[in-house]
């Protein structure tokens, strides 16, 4: 695994051309890259010295976000044959996947995203994707992972996976882990030989699965 420094992409705001570096990346070494939107406020608090704080310099009629993307995951020669087939394909499938969840949720819902897989690292780029495609389009994401206690993890493992996923939104909603305004969208593989994600939305203590 490869460890990288932290870029930093200003985005947004009303300046045209914004410097982008990842711009000049190619599309292997763009998969390799663990991005975040942060607004400028977070990125000054989470890498200070790296990004000024609001109302520091600027560029007049600039508002920025801050993009930080690190290269922490492995390269693809290291990686197999499923994991190179999902990265190769992430975007266009988290894309289709958060535009069917979207459509089917209300816009002042606050969503969020976890994915399961075989490799810790893959997980983590399948979820940083989403949240991140979820962003883009305006809705409200959070980086916090809602976690069941101990006891119901221990129930949802003896589970068939269909089973689980459903039983564990139902237990979300009812330990209150979840909110009424509050979904949690889940990206998986569901059979390990293949390279297809699938994706469920628990909404209200019902899951379902996305088309």
């Amino acid at each position: 695994m490869r460890t990288a420094g932290v870029i930093m992409v200003l985005l947004g705001g009303s300046c045209a051309g914004v410097f982008d570096p990842i711009l000049f990346q190619s599309k292997t070494e763009r998969r390799n890259m663990d991005c975040l939107r942060l607004s400028q406020e977070e990125g000054a608090e989470r890498y200070p010295g790296q990004i000024p704080p609001k109302g520091g310099r600027a560029l007049a009629g600039f508002q920025p976000d801050v993009m930080a993307c690190s290269t922490r995951y492995l390269q693809p020669a290291d990686r197999n044959a499923r994991d190179e087939a999902i990265l190769s394909t992430l975007s266009l499938q988290v894309t289709e996947l958060v535009e069917s969840a979207g459509a089917l949720a209300p816009r002042s819902a606050r969503w969020h995203v976890d994915a399961f897989y075989p490799s810790l690292a893959v997980a983590q780029k399948i979820a940083v994707t989403a949240r991140t495609t979820l962003a883009e389009r305006g809705f409200s994401v959070s980086d916090r992972v809602p976690t069941l206690a101990a006891g119901d993890v221990a129930v949802l493992a003896s589970l068939p996976p269909s089973e689980a996923y459903r039983t564990a939104c139902a237990r979300s909603f009812e330990t209150k882990v979840l909110g009424p305004d509050e979904l949690f969208l889940g990206l998986m593989i569901v059979d390990a030989r293949e390279t297809r994600l699938h994706a469920g939305l628990c909404e209200g203590g019902v899951w379902r699965w996305l088309p």
